[in-house]
């Protein structure tokens, strides 16, 4: 669950209040957002100032279609804009995570814990600084989900591969972050191709398999 971030105490200028103010709007009005008019405002100065008025009025953010289309992720903004800018649109809107991240997300099998540490993840420093270093890589994503809400990985291999729950629970804490890049990795080849000189890694990977009683033909 998450929580207010914004209340009061603002010391923003006219003409930043005014974006502030305008912003609000957009965000109420744009598509599935799910809180209030005071959540919107918590947004929209959250926005305002991690931002910048000058990069909200730049890219016209202030017109809904193109707040629509906007993607904090894919923003060239620097660290600390990111990272302030996450954490409002993430914290100014209490509710579940279905309902901020939208209908449309798969979270079947997503246990409670697991969608309350998606939520705090978005508020922690760690986990940002890996997204934003990790650009558009949906593989450094993946791992920082992982890395931050293992409940979450352990739900997925159980949901999805058809795990044992206590299988699951072995395989996500034996592995280290290599073997989980490993994983990942070989995750996404095609068939039984298995990328070049990793054969200590497969070793590992398959010692910790059978550790933990899991058939790897549940992987695909």
């Amino acid at each position: 669950m998450v929580t207010a971030a914004c209340g009061g105490g603002s010391s923003l200028s006219s003409e930043d209040q005014k974006v502030v103010d305008d912003l609000a709007v957009t965000v109420a009005a744009s598509d599935d957002f799910p809180g209030t008019a005071d959540d919107a405002e918590c947004v929209a100065e959250s926005l305002v100032t991690s931002l910048g008025t000058a990069y909200i009025q730049d890219n016209n953010l202030t017109d809904v279609a193109a707040f629509d289309d906007w993607e904090l992720f894919d923003t060239e903004v620097s660290r600390d804009a990111f990272k302030g800018a996450a954490k409002g649109m993430f914290g100014c809107v209490e509710g579940e995570l279905s309902t901020l991240v939208g209908d449309d997300a798969d979270l079947e099998g997503l246990s409670e814990e697991s969608a309350e540490c998606f939520l705090d993840a978005f508020q922690d420093d760690k986990f940002l600084d890996a997204i934003y270093d990790g650009g558009e890589s949906d593989d450094v994503f993946i791992t920082a989900i992982i890395t931050s809400c293992p409940s979450a990985f352990v739900d997925s291999l159980v949901v999805g591969a058809g795990f044992d729950r206590e299988a699951a629970e072995c395989f996500v804490d034996e592995l280290s972050p290599e073997l989980l890049a490993f994983f990942l990795e070989i995750s996404s080849l095609p068939g039984d191709e298995i990328p070049e000189d990793s054969t200590q890694e497969l070793a590992d990977f398959l010692a910790i398999a059978a550790k933990c009683g899991i058939d790897l033909a549940d992987l695909g």
